[in-house]
């Protein structure tokens, strides 16, 4: 399996930031309505609250990393041809899409760590380390956490655009679009 991009399909490289980002992304939407939903006190799969909160924060900062990682791979590596069962107005809902979910990628974890620092939460990456607060406790955390809350939202709907693309080109066109993109397909 080739680790870069070929012209009819993603390389390992792209393929593996994807699905680290898909499985991150479940992982934060599943985390975030367990934690915010749990009653004080309890746990939820033997994790506490704290727990909870503190993993969604870690995955998140990696989740950053990770996006970063995916825009300079995407910049310093050919990406594969178009599809040619995409239409020119497919292509182009596609591009917005892409760069819809790479903004929404970034915007989600720099307002939830602003969150977390400007709200006196903190950040204890991994239940290991206290990361340092430069910012202190302010005032308008609340705006970013609403900022955090409406992007969360936002991203869910671009991602229902991005699957269901992909589910209608692959499964009821029969086009393979799907394939491009699969992990241990070959």
């Amino acid at each position: 399996m080739p680790l870069l991009n070929r012209p009819d399909r993603y390389g390992l490289v792209s393929r593996l930031l994807h699905w680290a980002m898909f499985a991150g992304l479940v992982y934060q939407f599943v985390g975030a309505n367990i934690m915010t939903r749990m009653a004080q006190g309890k746990s939820v799969f033997g994790m506490v609250g704290d727990t909870w909160y503190n993993g969604h924060k870690s995955i998140g900062l990696v989740l950053l990393l990770l996006v970063v990682a995916r825009l300079i791979w995407r910049r310093t590596t050919p990406l594969p041809e178009w599809h040619p069962a995409l239409t020119e107005v497919e292509r182009t809902i596609v591009h917005r899409v892409e760069c819809a979910l790479y903004w929404l990628l970034f915007v989600l974890p720099v307002t939830g760590y602003l969150f977390v620092m400007a709200g006196g939460y903190g950040v204890r990456l991994f239940g290991l380390v206290d990361l340092p607060n430069p910012i202190g406790k302010q005032d308008w955390a609340w705006i970013v956490w609403m900022l955090h809350v409406v992007g969360a939202y936002l991203l869910l709907i671009v991602i229902a655009w991005h699957v269901g693309l992909v589910i209608r080109k692959h499964v009821y066109e029969r086009t393979g679009l799907a394939h491009r993109m699969l992990p241990f397909r070959r």
